[in-house]
């Protein structure tokens, strides 16, 4: 893929629209500002990273990397509030006069089913959209994943459950079964029928009747042979139970997700706690950008081999926009961040609102 020197680009992540603890606000106020930024230099917004001052310009593109809506814990439950929740954002986004790259997450994943079906979207301002199954760029015909320049280093994009260890054992069901795989996202499916979400509560007390009340029903339909009274109590039970049990799921999914899900882990944590395999790295990239544990930070993976040798591959956490500001083990994780890349490098800043920019660390 050619250089692109002189752009700029915007990656957000785990926004998570239609969740309780998305900040639904403050990222439509920050769709705003993207808007509002002139691609004039003398009118550039100017924050200073370090000993740097970094001038901000409209982007050429806006990297989404991944669970940008929930799919998997929405509030409630229910779905209904991914589309309530993401109308006023999604609408401010495609107002923004750049493309969008949308690299689906675990909490978005089913949205992967759309890569290439779109068709690059023009969208009513002629920009474009695109979607991406796992990785942006796509892998070359060889199957190889190179990334592609900024300035002069090369760069790559993923949401980053590739990088988690329960995600593999998931990844690897879907590779042998040859389509997704998602347990937490089948139950939220068969949750979200109407039936389902209505009367969820008075169909498992009728389940676990059918259940306890069936014992005695199947002993005596045994002892008379009666195939037909077994098979029909077996039918109404299966229904009482898939109209049930995945609203129990849906409304307990937050506990289930805690423990399976790797949050608030640093890009070091991430490396080192090998979540991340070095020896089945294919990418070939100066800098892996991704997102997945909602804290803001990168992290340098010393890869040389020989003595002498110094090469160094740069990991970057893109952050989120859920929840507050917190003190995790003596690091402050920063909410509503994003990455910013220019010629000159890549900057972890965080949104303060009103226009105002903080840049967390120089890239």
């Amino acid at each position: 893929m050619s250089p692109e020197t002189e752009s700029a680009y915007i990656v957000v992540s785990d926004v998570h629209l239609g969740s309780e603890q998305c900040n639904q606000n403050e990222f439509c106020c920050f769709l705003e500002w993207i808007n509002s930024l002139s691609s004039q230099e003398n009118t550039d917004q100017i924050v200073k990273c370090k000993n740097k001052e970094v001038k901000i310009k409209k982007p050429c593109k806006i990297i989404l990397l991944g669970d940008i809506v929930e799919l998997w814990d929405p509030k409630d439950g229910d779905r209904d509030n991914v589309i309530k929740d993401s109308m006023r954002p999604l609408s401010l986004l495609t107002s923004v006069g750049c493309d969008k790259i949308y690299v689906v997450g675990n909490h978005d994943y089913s949205l992967g089913e759309l890569e290439g079906k779109i068709n690059w979207e023009h969208l009513c301002n002629e920009t474009e959209l695109d979607i991406y199954d796992s990785h942006y760029p796509k892998k070359d015909k060889n199957g190889i994943a190179h990334g592609f320049n900024i300035g002069n280093r090369s760069y790559f994009f993923l949401h980053g459950h590739q990088f988690d260890k329960e995600q593999a054992v998931l990844a690897y069901v879907s590779h042998l079964i040859g389509e997704l795989w998602n347990p937490l996202n089948w139950f939220q499916v068969l949750y979200n029928i109407p039936f389902t979400k209505k009367h969820w509560k008075r169909n498992f007390v009728i389940f676990l009747g059918l259940v306890f009340g069936g014992k005695y029903l199947m002993w005596s339909a045994f002892l008379q042979s009666s195939f037909w009274v077994t098979a029909i109590w077996a039918i109404i039970t299966g229904f009482f139970a898939f109209s049930s049990i995945p609203g129990i799921v849906a409304h307990t999914q937050e506990i289930i997700y805690k423990h399976i899900n790797p949050l608030d882990k640093t890009a070091e944590e991430v490396i080192t706690d090998e979540y991340y395999k070095k020896k089945k790295d294919t990418i070939q990239a100066d800098v892996v950008v991704f997102g997945h544990t909602h804290f803001a930070s990168y992290y340098p993976l010393d890869l040389s081999e020989k003595e002498g040798q110094k090469k160094k591959k740069l990991f970057v956490n893109s952050g989120c926009w859920v929840g507050t500001d917190e003190d995790i083990n003596g690091k402050m994780r920063y909410s509503n961040t994003f990455i910013y890349i220019d010629k000159g490098g890549a900057y972890i800043m965080r949104w303060c609102g009103s226009g105002k920019i903080d840049c967390i660390d120089v890239v």
